[in-house]
């Protein structure tokens, strides 16, 4: 087998993130066992290029194993569990403002005098409402967060930093601003562009929109909530990769489709992505999806597959290096990264049948195909449900949304200067939206739009499996096919 040097480097960006999984599950002994043969093979087999490969993408492995140990066992406010104590923290996320509550939360935690690197959950009262960077002391019960038969409120907190929630504490803000200062700004802007689409667009609209330009989805209500499940089209609201990838390779197709030349509707695009990731707060979630998306911009705009699957497993090795909890316990990039290897390796595969396709309706069939393949099992084995309906819908809404944020971002970006001079740009996001959230009603409200299907873990592994014999055995046909035109031409 021929290891050459881009081969080899995505086999250690792999050997990292498999590690991060495989932290959950073996122990320390056994790594240690394991680091013993990985070193062995190394070094006795220095002469042999497989072999020393093999160790070190072995030990490489067991280091990523050991990083999830360690953040995952980090857990300084424990202690505390069950006790009431005096806390003084600051807002280091934007306040989450839900229909009954608000969600802080708190970092830079001082409890009874002892500094405490473990972040705070704190569940507010809704008014009076707290901001960005402001420091609270207030005196409170600390609680381990809840398991559940089904769900880990504990494993779903971690991912964050956070060990501890708290309810309804009396709060007192202190004087001062202790956040980072561009930040704040870049939140204040936010907040005055979402009262700005509020002001210029009637319910459910105006959340929606929200939703799409700037992932403020918490306020979309409950039932239209419920009908974007239903049809597979609740990724539009998201901040993930898979959907900035979406929306900006669809304002590139659309750019090309007038006649902007291919290059020039890249940087478009690439400049879509930072407005993007500055407008909904510059969250770490926000920036990890802008760089997935930016790279498979980039793959294809430039086709080059292998360089920009090992420079996405590089980008995934590195976000988890910051963050390993996230690989077991945030869903969001779990489907946000399979979407995204959906529509690098699947769309190439596909392409060649579906020319007869128009070409702007072809890219949206082919990477909503492509991503819906490679998430199947992800989404069977967490909320063991189906959406038998999600492609047509997605294929009718997708290629309307970047044409959608671009009058809807016009309009609150004038309704900040004039809301008479937003009035063009809000009437026509109006119709846009209400012939996207008609059409999700209208599939939502089909009897088999959904069904109950959960699979296994081990289901899932067989399913990634065949999956990859698939796509080998297409791209060794690739090989043979091409082989047989150089005889020929020989």
């Amino acid at each position: 087998m021929n290891l050459s040097k881009s081969k080899i480097f995505l086999l250690f960006c792999l050997s990292f993130i498999v590690g991060i999984f495989l932290g959950r599950f073996i122990s320390y002994e056994i790594m240690a066992v394991a680091a013993m043969i990985f070193i062995i093979t190394a070094t006795v087999g220095w002469n042999n290029k497989m072999a020393w490969v093999l160790g070190l993408a072995g030990i490489i492995l067991l280091l990523g194993a050991v990083r999830f140990k360690l953040d995952y066992a980090k857990n300084d406010i424990a202690q505390f569990y069950g006790q009431k104590v005096q806390v003084q923290g600051i807002i280091t996320e934007e306040p989450d403002v839900r229909s009954d509550k608000t969600y802080l939360t708190l970092n830079h935690l001082v409890i009874n005098d002892l500094p405490i690197s473990s972040r705070l959950l704190v569940s507010s009262w809704l008014f009076p409402r707290y901001d960005y960077g402001e420091k609270l002391n207030f005196e409170a019960k600390i609680l381990e967060p809840k398991e559940y038969p089904d769900f880990s409120y504990r494993n779903y907190l971690s991912r964050f930093g956070i060990d501890a929630v708290v309810y309804q504490p009396e709060i007192t803000v202190i004087d001062g601003e202790f956040g980072n200062p561009v930040k704040a700004a870049i939140l204040n802007i936010k907040k005055k562009f979402v009262e700005s689409l509020n002001n210029l667009l009637p319910a459910p609209h105006n959340s929606f929109l929200a939703g799409l330009l700037v992932g403020a989805k918490h306020s979309i209500p409950q039932i239209l909530t419920d009908q974007f499940i239903k049809t597979g089209t609740s990724h539009i609201v998201a901040i993930s990769g898979f959907n900035i990838t979406i929306i900006v390779a669809g304002l590139a197709w659309i750019l090309q489709w007038l006649g902007v030349r291919k290059k020039i509707a890249f940087w478009f695009s690439v400049a879509a992505i930072l407005g993007f990731v500055m407008m909904t707060g510059a969250s770490a979630s926000a920036i990890r999806a802008g760089i997935m998306s930016g790279l498979v911009l980039l793959a294809l705009n430039v086709g080059r597959v292998n360089v920009t699957a090992n420079a996405l497993a590089l980008t995934a090795g590195l976000m988890l290096l910051g963050s390993p909890q996230i690989l077991a316990f945030d869903v969001g990039f779990q489907l946000s990264f399979a979407a995204l290897l959906g529509i690098i390796y699947l769309i190439p595969v596909m392409e060649p049948y579906c020319l007869w396709l128009p070409m702007l309706i072809r890219k949206y069939f082919l990477a909503t195909l492509a991503a819906q393949i490679f998430t199947l099992p992800i989404l069977m084995f967490n909320f063991g449900q189906l959406s038998l309906i999600a492609l047509l819908p997605n294929i009718i809404v997708l290629p309307l949304v970047p044409i959608t944020m671009f009058f809807g971002f016009s309009a609150g970006l004038l309704g900040l200067i004039s809301p008479s001079l937003a009035i063009p740009f809000s009437g026509l996001s109006w119709l846009l939206l209400s012939f996207i959230l008609k059409v999700v009603e209208f599939f939502s409200n089909l009897s088999f739009a959904i069904v109950a299907v959960r699979i296994s873990f081990l289901g899932l592994i067989l399913y990634y499996l065949v999956l990859c014999l698939v796509l080998g055995l297409q791209k060794l046909k690739n090989l043979l096919d091409l082989r047989i035109l150089k005889n020929i031409k020989i």
